[in-house]
Protein backbone atom coordinates (compact mmCIF):
# COMPACT_ATOMS: atom_id res chain seq x y z
CA UNK A 1 0.00 0.00 0.00
CA UNK A 2 1.43 3.33 -1.32
CA UNK A 3 0.85 6.58 0.16
CA UNK A 4 0.84 9.31 -2.70
CA UNK A 5 -0.52 12.78 -3.59
CA UNK A 6 -3.51 12.06 -6.26
CA UNK A 7 -5.42 15.04 -8.08
CA UNK A 8 -9.32 15.13 -7.48
CA UNK A 9 -11.70 16.68 -9.95
CA UNK A 10 -11.73 19.46 -7.91
CA UNK A 11 -7.81 19.91 -7.91
CA UNK A 12 -6.96 19.41 -11.82
CA UNK A 13 -4.97 22.08 -12.75
CA UNK A 14 -3.00 22.61 -9.20
CA UNK A 15 1.19 21.56 -9.72
CA UNK A 16 2.45 18.64 -8.08
CA UNK A 17 4.46 19.83 -5.09
CA UNK A 18 8.09 18.44 -7.44
CA UNK A 19 6.56 20.88 -9.40
CA UNK A 20 6.90 23.87 -6.84
CA UNK A 21 11.10 22.84 -6.27
CA UNK A 22 12.36 25.10 -8.74
CA UNK A 23 10.51 27.88 -8.37
CA UNK A 24 11.14 27.62 -4.64
CA UNK A 25 14.78 28.15 -5.07
CA UNK A 26 13.94 30.64 -7.66
CA UNK A 27 11.69 32.71 -5.55
CA UNK A 28 14.09 32.54 -2.43
CA UNK A 29 17.13 33.85 -4.86
CA UNK A 30 15.27 36.58 -6.37
CA UNK A 31 14.75 37.64 -2.53
CA UNK A 32 17.74 37.67 -1.20
CA UNK A 33 18.13 34.20 -0.08
CA UNK A 34 15.76 34.52 3.00
CA UNK A 35 12.21 35.63 3.22
CA UNK A 36 8.62 34.50 5.31
CA UNK A 37 6.52 31.79 3.85
CA UNK A 38 4.14 34.48 2.69
CA UNK A 39 6.63 36.21 0.51
CA UNK A 40 8.03 32.96 -0.22
CA UNK A 41 4.82 32.05 -1.38
CA UNK A 42 3.62 35.36 -3.43
CA UNK A 43 6.52 34.64 -5.16
CA UNK A 44 6.64 31.02 -6.30
CA UNK A 45 2.52 32.01 -7.67
CA UNK A 46 3.69 34.57 -9.27
CA UNK A 47 6.66 32.64 -10.77
CA UNK A 48 4.54 29.46 -11.93
CA UNK A 49 2.14 32.17 -13.26
CA UNK A 50 -1.09 30.36 -11.83
CA UNK A 51 -4.52 30.89 -12.72
CA UNK A 52 -7.07 32.51 -10.00
CA UNK A 53 -9.16 29.25 -10.62
CA UNK A 54 -6.05 27.09 -9.14
CA UNK A 55 -5.46 29.47 -6.28
CA UNK A 56 -9.01 29.44 -4.95
CA UNK A 57 -8.88 25.94 -4.86
CA UNK A 58 -9.44 24.98 -0.68
CA UNK A 59 -6.99 22.18 0.26
CA UNK A 60 -9.82 19.24 1.37
CA UNK A 61 -10.50 19.43 4.93
CA UNK A 62 -9.24 23.05 5.43
CA UNK A 63 -11.30 26.34 5.61
CA UNK A 64 -8.32 28.65 5.38
CA UNK A 65 -5.79 26.52 3.24
CA UNK A 66 -5.30 26.79 -0.42
CA UNK A 67 -4.06 23.42 -1.99
CA UNK A 68 -1.26 25.11 -3.94
CA UNK A 69 -0.15 26.39 -0.37
CA UNK A 70 -0.27 22.79 0.78
CA UNK A 71 1.96 21.68 -2.19
CA UNK A 72 4.27 23.89 -1.80
CA UNK A 73 5.04 23.13 1.95
CA UNK A 74 5.54 19.93 0.49
CA UNK A 75 8.19 21.39 -1.70
CA UNK A 76 9.97 23.21 0.98
CA UNK A 77 9.81 20.33 2.87
CA UNK A 78 11.77 17.88 0.33
CA UNK A 79 14.51 20.95 -0.22
CA UNK A 80 15.03 21.07 3.06
CA UNK A 81 15.70 17.33 3.69
CA UNK A 82 17.98 17.86 0.78
CA UNK A 83 19.92 20.25 2.23
CA UNK A 84 19.20 23.09 0.07
CA UNK A 85 17.43 25.30 1.90
CA UNK A 86 16.40 25.56 6.28
CA UNK A 87 14.27 27.49 8.27
CA UNK A 88 16.49 28.48 11.20
CA UNK A 89 13.65 30.59 12.69
CA UNK A 90 10.01 29.05 12.36
CA UNK A 91 8.23 30.57 9.15
CA UNK A 92 11.34 31.65 7.81
CA UNK A 93 13.08 30.11 4.75
CA UNK A 94 16.74 30.86 3.71
CA UNK A 95 19.16 29.02 0.78
CA UNK A 96 21.67 27.28 2.30
CA UNK A 97 25.62 27.43 1.03
CA UNK A 98 24.99 23.52 -0.97
CA UNK A 99 23.11 25.55 -3.43
CA UNK A 100 24.93 27.20 -5.78
CA UNK A 101 22.45 29.23 -7.60
CA UNK A 102 22.26 27.20 -10.68
CA UNK A 103 19.15 26.63 -11.49
CA UNK A 104 19.73 24.93 -14.39
CA UNK A 105 21.97 22.42 -12.11
CA UNK A 106 18.65 20.95 -10.35
CA UNK A 107 17.51 17.88 -10.81
CA UNK A 108 14.14 17.16 -9.12
CA UNK A 109 13.77 13.63 -9.58
CA UNK A 110 16.98 13.05 -8.26
CA UNK A 111 15.78 15.44 -4.89
CA UNK A 112 12.35 13.75 -4.83
CA UNK A 113 14.34 10.10 -5.01
CA UNK A 114 17.17 10.74 -2.43
CA UNK A 115 14.91 12.14 0.25
CA UNK A 116 12.71 9.47 -0.32
CA UNK A 117 15.66 6.87 -0.11
CA UNK A 118 17.49 8.76 3.18
CA UNK A 119 20.46 7.44 1.01
CA UNK A 120 22.71 8.70 -2.11
CA UNK A 121 20.68 5.97 -4.32
CA UNK A 122 17.62 5.87 -6.06
CA UNK A 123 14.90 5.18 -3.71
CA UNK A 124 11.04 4.14 -4.39
CA UNK A 125 8.92 7.21 -6.63
CA UNK A 126 6.01 7.34 -3.85
CA UNK A 127 5.51 7.44 -0.17
CA UNK A 128 5.61 3.82 1.14
CA UNK A 129 4.35 2.49 4.23
CA UNK A 130 4.62 -1.14 4.08
CA UNK A 131 6.23 -4.04 5.68
CA UNK A 132 6.59 -4.40 9.37
CA UNK A 133 9.15 -1.33 10.40
CA UNK A 134 6.69 0.66 8.48
CA UNK A 135 3.71 -0.14 10.74
CA UNK A 136 5.26 0.93 13.68
CA UNK A 137 6.62 3.98 11.79
CA UNK A 138 2.92 4.55 10.55
CA UNK A 139 1.17 4.38 14.22
CA UNK A 140 4.27 6.60 15.31
CA UNK A 141 2.90 9.45 12.64
CA UNK A 142 -0.17 9.39 13.69
CA UNK A 143 0.14 10.00 17.18
CA UNK A 144 2.22 13.00 16.01
CA UNK A 145 -0.27 14.24 14.20
CA UNK A 146 -3.13 13.80 16.82
CA UNK A 147 -0.75 15.41 19.09
CA UNK A 148 -0.28 18.51 17.00
CA UNK A 149 -4.15 18.87 16.15
CA UNK A 150 -5.15 18.92 19.35
CA UNK A 151 -2.65 20.93 20.49
CA UNK A 152 -3.81 23.57 17.63
CA UNK A 153 -7.15 23.31 18.56
CA UNK A 154 -6.42 23.99 22.20
CA UNK A 155 -7.82 20.56 23.56
CA UNK A 156 -6.42 18.37 26.00
CA UNK A 157 -3.10 16.47 25.31
CA UNK A 158 -3.54 13.06 23.94
CA UNK A 159 -2.64 10.44 26.03
CA UNK A 160 -1.31 6.84 24.52
CA UNK A 161 -2.73 4.10 25.72
CA UNK A 162 -0.05 3.34 28.65
CA UNK A 163 -0.75 6.99 30.58
CA UNK A 164 -4.09 5.95 29.81
CA UNK A 165 -4.02 2.33 31.68
CA UNK A 166 -6.58 1.06 29.24
CA UNK A 167 -5.12 -1.34 26.18
CA UNK A 168 -7.84 -1.78 24.33
CA UNK A 169 -7.37 1.22 22.29
CA UNK A 170 -3.65 2.91 21.81
CA UNK A 171 -4.64 7.20 22.42
CA UNK A 172 -7.35 8.59 24.27
CA UNK A 173 -8.32 12.00 23.13
CA UNK A 174 -10.22 13.26 26.32
CA UNK A 175 -11.86 16.26 24.44
CA UNK A 176 -12.11 14.58 20.91
CA UNK A 177 -11.02 16.32 17.78
CA UNK A 178 -12.47 18.62 15.01
CA UNK A 179 -15.98 18.82 15.59
CA UNK A 180 -15.94 16.07 18.12
CA UNK A 181 -16.62 17.95 21.42
CA UNK A 182 -16.53 14.37 23.33
CA UNK A 183 -13.99 12.18 24.89
CA UNK A 184 -12.82 9.79 21.60
CA UNK A 185 -10.63 6.51 21.72
CA UNK A 186 -8.39 5.84 18.74
CA UNK A 187 -7.89 2.97 17.25
CA UNK A 188 -4.19 2.73 14.59
CA UNK A 189 -5.18 -0.35 12.67
CA UNK A 190 -2.43 -0.95 9.77
CA UNK A 191 -3.14 -3.17 6.99
CA UNK A 192 -0.09 -4.83 5.24
CA UNK A 193 -0.31 -5.14 1.81
CA UNK A 194 -2.85 -8.22 0.60
CA UNK A 195 -5.20 -8.81 -1.77
CA UNK A 196 -8.27 -8.72 0.74
CA UNK A 197 -6.93 -5.39 2.71
CA UNK A 198 -10.31 -4.37 3.10
CA UNK A 199 -11.67 -7.08 4.62
CA UNK A 200 -8.92 -7.82 6.69
CA UNK A 201 -8.99 -4.11 8.09
CA UNK A 202 -12.79 -4.88 8.72
CA UNK A 203 -12.06 -8.16 10.80
CA UNK A 204 -9.31 -6.75 12.71
CA UNK A 205 -11.56 -3.72 14.08
CA UNK A 206 -14.17 -5.78 14.30
CA UNK A 207 -12.26 -8.07 16.83
CA UNK A 208 -10.93 -4.70 18.72
CA UNK A 209 -14.32 -3.09 18.80
CA UNK A 210 -15.42 -6.20 20.97
CA UNK A 211 -13.27 -4.52 24.04
CA UNK A 212 -15.18 -1.06 24.00
CA UNK A 213 -18.42 -0.19 26.25
CA UNK A 214 -21.19 0.68 23.40
CA UNK A 215 -21.21 4.45 24.52
CA UNK A 216 -17.56 4.45 23.54
CA UNK A 217 -16.84 7.20 20.75
CA UNK A 218 -13.95 5.13 18.65
CA UNK A 219 -12.17 6.88 16.34
CA UNK A 220 -10.41 4.55 13.50
CA UNK A 221 -7.36 5.30 11.89
CA UNK A 222 -5.90 3.65 9.17
CA UNK A 223 -3.31 3.32 6.19
CA UNK A 224 -5.25 2.40 3.40
CA UNK A 225 -7.99 3.65 1.18
CA UNK A 226 -12.03 2.78 2.67
CA UNK A 227 -14.52 3.31 0.16
CA UNK A 228 -16.99 6.35 1.72
CA UNK A 229 -20.30 3.76 1.49
CA UNK A 230 -18.29 1.65 3.52
CA UNK A 231 -16.78 3.81 6.48
CA UNK A 232 -20.57 3.69 8.35
CA UNK A 233 -20.34 0.26 8.28
CA UNK A 234 -19.61 0.22 12.81
CA UNK A 235 -22.26 2.35 13.22
CA UNK A 236 -22.45 6.47 13.74
CA UNK A 237 -20.34 6.17 17.46
CA UNK A 238 -17.25 4.67 15.35
CA UNK A 239 -15.60 7.64 12.94
CA UNK A 240 -12.93 6.15 10.00
CA UNK A 241 -9.82 7.91 8.79
CA UNK A 242 -8.55 6.26 6.30
CA UNK A 243 -5.61 7.04 4.03
CA UNK A 244 -6.65 9.97 2.40
CA UNK A 245 -8.25 11.66 5.18
CA UNK A 246 -4.63 11.48 6.88
CA UNK A 247 -2.87 12.92 4.11
CA UNK A 248 -5.68 16.03 3.71
CA UNK A 249 -4.65 16.87 7.67
CA UNK A 250 -1.01 16.03 7.61
CA UNK A 251 1.06 19.19 7.74
CA UNK A 252 4.20 19.01 5.42
CA UNK A 253 6.06 20.63 8.02
CA UNK A 254 5.48 19.02 11.03
CA UNK A 255 7.98 16.69 12.41
CA UNK A 256 6.03 13.83 11.92
CA UNK A 257 5.67 14.36 8.55
CA UNK A 258 8.79 12.89 7.90
CA UNK A 259 7.48 9.21 8.53
CA UNK A 260 5.62 9.89 4.91
CA UNK A 261 8.63 10.66 3.29
CA UNK A 262 11.54 7.83 4.89
CA UNK A 263 10.06 6.09 7.52
CA UNK A 264 13.24 4.07 8.15
CA UNK A 265 14.89 7.32 8.71
CA UNK A 266 12.65 8.97 11.05
CA UNK A 267 11.64 5.61 12.79
CA UNK A 268 15.61 5.54 13.71
CA UNK A 269 16.11 9.18 14.54
CA UNK A 270 12.94 8.31 17.21
CA UNK A 271 14.86 5.30 19.08
CA UNK A 272 18.23 7.29 19.06
CA UNK A 273 17.10 11.04 19.99
CA UNK A 274 13.48 10.41 21.86
CA UNK A 275 13.07 6.05 22.67
CA UNK A 276 11.38 5.55 25.99
CA UNK A 277 11.77 6.72 29.22
CA UNK A 278 12.71 4.91 32.28
CA UNK A 279 8.94 5.24 33.52
CA UNK A 280 7.26 4.52 30.26
CA UNK A 281 9.23 0.85 30.24
CA UNK A 282 8.24 0.00 33.49
CA UNK A 283 4.59 0.78 32.38
CA UNK A 284 4.58 -1.21 29.30
CA UNK A 285 6.67 -4.34 31.46
CA UNK A 286 3.62 -4.67 33.21
CA UNK A 287 1.29 -4.52 30.41
CA UNK A 288 3.12 -7.28 28.20
CA UNK A 289 3.02 -9.26 31.39
CA UNK A 290 -0.50 -8.66 31.67
CA UNK A 291 -1.03 -9.41 28.18
CA UNK A 292 0.88 -12.98 28.03
CA UNK A 293 -0.92 -13.68 31.30
CA UNK A 294 -4.05 -13.33 28.90
CA UNK A 295 -2.65 -15.24 26.51
CA UNK A 296 -1.87 -17.74 28.89
CA UNK A 297 -4.89 -18.61 30.15
CA UNK A 298 -6.28 -18.34 26.35
CA UNK A 299 -4.54 -21.24 26.32
CA UNK A 300 -2.37 -19.66 23.16
CA UNK A 301 1.34 -19.95 24.72
CA UNK A 302 3.95 -21.94 23.71
CA UNK A 303 7.40 -21.69 25.60
CA UNK A 304 10.37 -20.88 23.49
CA UNK A 305 13.51 -22.57 26.40
CA UNK A 306 17.08 -21.93 26.03
CA UNK A 307 20.52 -22.94 27.93
CA UNK A 308 19.61 -19.88 30.79
CA UNK A 309 16.36 -22.78 32.06
CA UNK A 310 19.09 -25.58 32.82
CA UNK A 311 22.26 -23.62 34.33
CA UNK A 312 21.36 -23.36 37.52
CA UNK A 313 20.67 -27.25 37.34
CA UNK A 314 24.14 -27.61 37.04
CA UNK A 315 24.04 -28.32 33.08
CA UNK A 316 27.16 -26.05 31.61
CA UNK A 317 27.08 -23.15 29.20
CA UNK A 318 27.81 -23.08 25.48
CA UNK A 319 31.34 -22.09 26.43
CA UNK A 320 31.88 -24.20 29.37
CA UNK A 321 30.83 -27.31 27.42
CA UNK A 322 32.73 -26.80 23.87
CA UNK A 323 35.40 -25.77 26.58
CA UNK A 324 35.10 -29.34 28.16
CA UNK A 325 34.87 -31.37 24.78
CA UNK A 326 37.83 -29.30 23.62
CA UNK A 327 40.64 -30.76 26.42
CA UNK A 328 38.65 -34.29 26.33
CA UNK A 329 39.77 -33.92 21.97
CA UNK A 330 43.05 -32.51 22.91
CA UNK A 331 43.75 -35.40 25.31
CA UNK A 332 42.86 -37.90 23.18
CA UNK A 333 44.68 -36.75 20.14
CA UNK A 334 48.27 -36.45 22.61
CA UNK A 335 47.90 -39.86 24.54
CA UNK A 336 50.84 -41.11 22.10
CA UNK A 337 53.26 -38.40 22.16
CA UNK A 338 54.59 -39.64 26.06
CA UNK A 339 53.99 -36.55 27.47
CA UNK A 340 54.54 -36.76 30.92
CA UNK A 341 51.67 -35.66 33.33
CA UNK A 342 52.98 -32.40 34.06
CA UNK A 343 52.85 -32.12 30.23
CA UNK A 344 49.26 -32.74 30.13
CA UNK A 345 48.04 -31.13 31.94
CA UNK A 346 49.76 -27.91 30.78
CA UNK A 347 47.99 -28.59 27.88
CA UNK A 348 44.93 -28.78 29.45
CA UNK A 349 45.24 -25.68 30.57
CA UNK A 350 46.32 -24.33 27.29
CA UNK A 351 42.68 -25.60 25.86
CA UNK A 352 41.33 -24.07 28.96
CA UNK A 353 42.11 -20.17 28.49
CA UNK A 354 43.02 -20.25 24.42
CA UNK A 355 40.13 -21.64 22.81
CA UNK A 356 38.92 -20.60 18.66
CA UNK A 357 36.94 -17.37 18.93
CA UNK A 358 33.92 -18.95 17.41
CA UNK A 359 32.83 -21.72 19.45
CA UNK A 360 30.77 -23.11 16.30
CA UNK A 361 34.32 -23.49 14.36
CA UNK A 362 35.73 -25.58 17.40
CA UNK A 363 33.05 -27.62 17.30
CA UNK A 364 33.51 -28.35 14.15
CA UNK A 365 36.79 -29.96 15.02
CA UNK A 366 36.05 -31.44 18.31
CA UNK A 367 33.52 -33.21 16.22
CA UNK A 368 35.24 -34.86 13.57
CA UNK A 369 38.16 -35.73 16.21
CA UNK A 370 35.25 -38.94 17.42
CA UNK A 371 33.15 -41.72 16.21
CA UNK A 372 29.54 -40.95 16.17
CA UNK A 373 28.96 -43.00 19.22
CA UNK A 374 32.56 -41.30 21.12
CA UNK A 375 31.06 -37.90 20.28
CA UNK A 376 27.88 -38.15 21.23
CA UNK A 377 29.12 -40.61 24.85
CA UNK A 378 31.22 -37.18 25.10
CA UNK A 379 28.74 -34.88 24.98
CA UNK A 380 26.44 -36.72 27.36
CA UNK A 381 29.53 -36.51 29.68
CA UNK A 382 30.17 -33.12 29.66
CA UNK A 383 26.22 -31.78 29.92
CA UNK A 384 26.01 -34.28 32.95
CA UNK A 385 29.46 -34.52 34.38
CA UNK A 386 28.16 -32.71 37.33
CA UNK A 387 25.55 -32.69 40.17
CA UNK A 388 21.87 -32.01 38.47
CA UNK A 389 19.56 -30.27 40.42
CA UNK A 390 16.22 -30.36 38.76
CA UNK A 391 14.42 -28.61 42.05
CA UNK A 392 15.19 -24.82 40.66
CA UNK A 393 12.86 -21.74 40.91
CA UNK A 394 12.70 -21.77 37.56
CA UNK A 395 12.22 -25.09 36.70
CA UNK A 396 9.78 -25.79 39.09
CA UNK A 397 7.59 -22.19 38.12
CA UNK A 398 7.84 -23.80 34.19
CA UNK A 399 5.99 -26.93 35.46
CA UNK A 400 3.89 -24.96 37.77
CA UNK A 401 2.25 -23.14 34.57
CA UNK A 402 2.18 -26.38 32.46
CA UNK A 403 0.28 -28.59 34.92
CA UNK A 404 -3.18 -28.65 33.22
CA UNK A 405 -5.57 -27.21 34.99
CA UNK A 406 -9.66 -27.41 36.00
CA UNK A 407 -9.98 -24.54 34.03
CA UNK A 408 -7.09 -24.25 31.13
CA UNK A 409 -4.48 -26.92 29.84
CA UNK A 410 -1.71 -24.80 31.17
CA UNK A 411 0.78 -24.42 28.32
CA UNK A 412 0.03 -25.46 24.82
CA UNK A 413 3.86 -26.48 23.72
CA UNK A 414 7.47 -26.32 24.40
CA UNK A 415 10.27 -25.61 21.92
CA UNK A 416 13.45 -26.11 23.24
CA UNK A 417 17.07 -25.35 22.06
CA UNK A 418 18.70 -27.38 24.66
CA UNK A 419 20.03 -31.14 24.70
CA UNK A 420 19.53 -31.81 28.23
CA UNK A 421 16.14 -33.54 30.09
CA UNK A 422 16.25 -31.88 32.85
CA UNK A 423 12.59 -30.42 32.11
CA UNK A 424 11.36 -33.75 30.98
CA UNK A 425 12.55 -35.28 34.75
CA UNK A 426 10.93 -32.30 36.64
CA UNK A 427 7.41 -32.62 34.45
CA UNK A 428 7.47 -36.52 35.49
CA UNK A 429 8.28 -36.15 38.83
CA UNK A 430 4.77 -33.66 38.92
CA UNK A 431 3.40 -36.67 37.31
CA UNK A 432 2.67 -34.65 33.95
CA UNK A 433 1.92 -36.14 31.09
CA UNK A 434 4.72 -34.86 28.26
CA UNK A 435 5.67 -36.27 24.62
CA UNK A 436 9.61 -35.45 23.18
CA UNK A 437 9.44 -35.03 19.69
CA UNK A 438 13.50 -34.42 18.43
CA UNK A 439 13.24 -35.93 15.13
CA UNK A 440 11.36 -35.95 11.71
CA UNK A 441 9.71 -39.28 12.41
CA UNK A 442 8.27 -37.97 15.37
CA UNK A 443 4.27 -36.83 15.45
CA UNK A 444 3.01 -34.64 18.74
CA UNK A 445 0.48 -35.98 20.84
CA UNK A 446 -3.17 -34.18 21.51
CA UNK A 447 -3.66 -36.10 24.99
CA UNK A 448 0.37 -35.07 25.94
CA UNK A 449 2.43 -31.89 26.53
CA UNK A 450 4.42 -32.12 23.61
CA UNK A 451 8.45 -30.85 23.68
CA UNK A 452 10.18 -30.09 20.90
CA UNK A 453 14.02 -30.74 21.35
CA UNK A 454 14.88 -28.94 18.02
CA UNK A 455 18.35 -28.62 18.50
CA UNK A 456 18.38 -32.55 19.49
CA UNK A 457 18.65 -34.95 22.85
CA UNK A 458 20.65 -36.25 24.98
CA UNK A 459 18.83 -37.78 27.84
CA UNK A 460 20.62 -38.53 30.83
CA UNK A 461 20.08 -42.20 30.47
CA UNK A 462 22.72 -42.83 27.49
CA UNK A 463 20.68 -45.64 26.68
CA UNK A 464 17.58 -43.90 26.08
CA UNK A 465 19.75 -41.82 23.08
CA UNK A 466 18.58 -43.15 19.34
CA UNK A 467 21.01 -44.24 17.11
CA UNK A 468 21.38 -40.08 16.03
CA UNK A 469 19.97 -37.25 18.25
CA UNK A 470 20.82 -34.79 15.57
CA UNK A 471 22.39 -32.83 17.79
CA UNK A 472 22.70 -28.98 15.91
CA UNK A 473 25.98 -28.01 18.18
CA UNK A 474 28.92 -27.58 15.62
CA UNK A 475 29.37 -25.15 12.41
CA UNK A 476 28.26 -27.81 9.54
CA UNK A 477 25.31 -28.72 11.68
CA UNK A 478 24.20 -24.86 11.46
CA UNK A 479 24.45 -24.69 7.88
CA UNK A 480 22.39 -27.45 7.38
CA UNK A 481 19.51 -26.20 9.57
CA UNK A 482 19.87 -22.67 8.20
CA UNK A 483 19.67 -23.34 4.67
CA UNK A 484 16.80 -26.63 4.60
CA UNK A 485 13.75 -24.09 5.01
CA UNK A 486 11.90 -26.98 5.17
CA UNK A 487 13.60 -28.84 8.00
CA UNK A 488 11.01 -29.92 10.69
CA UNK A 489 12.57 -28.07 13.44
CA UNK A 490 12.39 -25.02 11.24
CA UNK A 491 8.90 -25.62 10.32
CA UNK A 492 7.98 -26.56 13.97
CA UNK A 493 9.65 -23.59 14.77
CA UNK A 494 8.02 -21.41 12.42
CA UNK A 495 4.39 -23.07 13.17
CA UNK A 496 4.43 -22.12 16.92
CA UNK A 497 5.79 -17.64 15.60
CA UNK A 498 2.63 -17.71 13.15
CA UNK A 499 0.17 -19.23 14.95
CA UNK A 500 0.21 -18.35 19.29
CA UNK A 501 1.52 -16.14 21.45
CA UNK A 502 5.56 -17.11 22.13
CA UNK A 503 7.47 -16.88 25.20
CA UNK A 504 10.86 -17.05 25.70
CA UNK A 505 13.08 -17.58 28.37
CA UNK A 506 16.56 -18.41 29.26
CA UNK A 507 17.69 -17.58 25.41
CA UNK A 508 19.96 -15.05 24.34
CA UNK A 509 18.33 -14.79 21.16
CA UNK A 510 21.82 -14.50 19.34
CA UNK A 511 20.93 -17.46 16.94
CA UNK A 512 21.16 -16.37 13.35
CA UNK A 513 18.27 -19.07 12.38
CA UNK A 514 15.93 -17.83 15.19
CA UNK A 515 16.78 -14.50 14.39
CA UNK A 516 15.59 -15.77 10.75
CA UNK A 517 12.85 -17.61 11.69
CA UNK A 518 11.39 -14.23 13.65
CA UNK A 519 12.09 -11.67 10.79
CA UNK A 520 9.77 -14.22 8.32
CA UNK A 521 7.33 -14.61 11.01
CA UNK A 522 7.09 -10.73 12.09
CA UNK A 523 6.43 -9.84 8.54
CA UNK A 524 2.54 -11.47 8.45
CA UNK A 525 1.91 -8.73 11.79
CA UNK A 526 1.26 -5.48 12.12
CA UNK A 527 2.62 -5.15 15.63
CA UNK A 528 4.92 -7.81 17.98
CA UNK A 529 3.54 -9.98 19.72
CA UNK A 530 5.65 -12.32 21.02
CA UNK A 531 7.50 -11.93 24.67
CA UNK A 532 11.34 -12.82 25.47
CA UNK A 533 12.74 -12.28 29.13
CA UNK A 534 16.32 -10.16 28.86
CA UNK A 535 18.57 -8.85 31.46
CA UNK A 536 20.12 -5.50 31.30
CA UNK A 537 23.65 -5.46 30.17
CA UNK A 538 25.73 -3.59 32.88
CA UNK A 539 27.56 -1.28 31.28
CA UNK A 540 31.00 -0.40 32.52
CA UNK A 541 31.99 3.06 33.87
CA UNK A 542 35.33 3.22 32.70
CA UNK A 543 36.75 3.38 28.82
CA UNK A 544 40.02 3.07 28.07
CA UNK A 545 41.63 3.26 31.62
CA UNK A 546 39.73 6.17 32.80
CA UNK A 547 35.97 6.80 34.56
CA UNK A 548 33.13 7.64 32.09
CA UNK A 549 31.20 10.65 33.22
CA UNK A 550 27.70 9.64 34.99
CA UNK A 551 25.41 11.07 32.85
CA UNK A 552 27.17 10.33 29.21
CA UNK A 553 26.53 6.67 30.70
CA UNK A 554 22.98 7.19 31.28
CA UNK A 555 22.91 8.88 27.70
CA UNK A 556 24.50 5.93 26.49
CA UNK A 557 22.42 3.89 28.30
CA UNK A 558 18.98 5.10 27.26
CA UNK A 559 20.05 5.08 23.40
CA UNK A 560 21.33 1.26 23.63
CA UNK A 561 18.24 0.32 25.54
CA UNK A 562 16.16 2.00 22.75
CA UNK A 563 17.96 0.64 20.21
CA UNK A 564 17.46 -3.02 21.57
CA UNK A 565 14.05 -2.77 22.29
CA UNK A 566 13.36 -1.10 18.86
CA UNK A 567 15.72 -3.75 17.03
CA UNK A 568 13.42 -6.84 18.98
CA UNK A 569 10.60 -5.61 18.20
CA UNK A 570 11.47 -5.82 13.84
CA UNK A 571 11.48 -9.04 14.91
CA UNK A 572 7.90 -9.17 16.68
CA UNK A 573 9.49 -9.41 20.10
CA UNK A 574 8.31 -7.10 22.79
CA UNK A 575 11.48 -7.35 25.60
CA UNK A 576 10.60 -7.85 29.34
CA UNK A 577 13.62 -6.29 30.70
CA UNK A 578 14.60 -7.42 34.54
CA UNK A 579 17.10 -6.93 36.59
CA UNK A 580 18.19 -10.46 37.68
CA UNK A 581 16.93 -13.70 36.36
CA UNK A 582 15.21 -14.40 40.26
CA UNK A 583 12.56 -12.21 38.93
CA UNK A 584 11.32 -14.81 36.18
CA UNK A 585 10.21 -17.79 38.52
CA UNK A 586 7.89 -14.92 40.49
CA UNK A 587 6.55 -13.80 36.94
CA UNK A 588 5.53 -17.47 35.76
CA UNK A 589 3.88 -18.23 39.21
CA UNK A 590 2.05 -15.13 39.29
CA UNK A 591 0.21 -16.63 35.93
CA UNK A 592 -2.09 -18.72 37.84
CA UNK A 593 -2.91 -15.92 39.91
Amino acid sequence: MFFFFNDDDNKIGVPGFEQTIKPILLALKELGGKASVSELDEVVIRIMNLSPEVLEIMHKGSRNRKEIEYRMAWGRTYLKKYGLITNRARGIWELTDKFDGDIGKIDVDEIVQKVRSGSESDGDAKLRLTGFESALAFENMVKGLLHETAGKEERCVPKDELAAGNFAYDVLLPNGLENNAEEMKCVIQYIGESKQMIQEFFDKVKERLANFFEEDKILVITNIFIPEEDKGIFGDRVLIWDREDLLDRIEPEASYAQYLINPQQALIKDVVVNGESEEKRHIKRNQYIRQIKDAFHKQDMVLFLGAGVSIDGGVPLWESLIKTLHISMLSGLTKDDKLSFKQQEMIRELAEYNGMESPLIQMRYIRAAFSNNEYYKLVHSALYGQAINIDTKLLNAIAKISTPQRAYCGIKSIITYNFDDLLERKLAQRDIQYHVISDEMDRQMVDKLNIYHVHGYLPSDFSQTGDKPNLIFSEEDYHRVYQDSYSWSNLAQLSALRENTCLFIGCSLTDPNLRRLLDVAARIDEKPRHYAFLKKRKLERKQNGESVNKEILNVYRRIDDNIQTAYYKNLGLNIIWIDEYEEIPYILNGFLQ
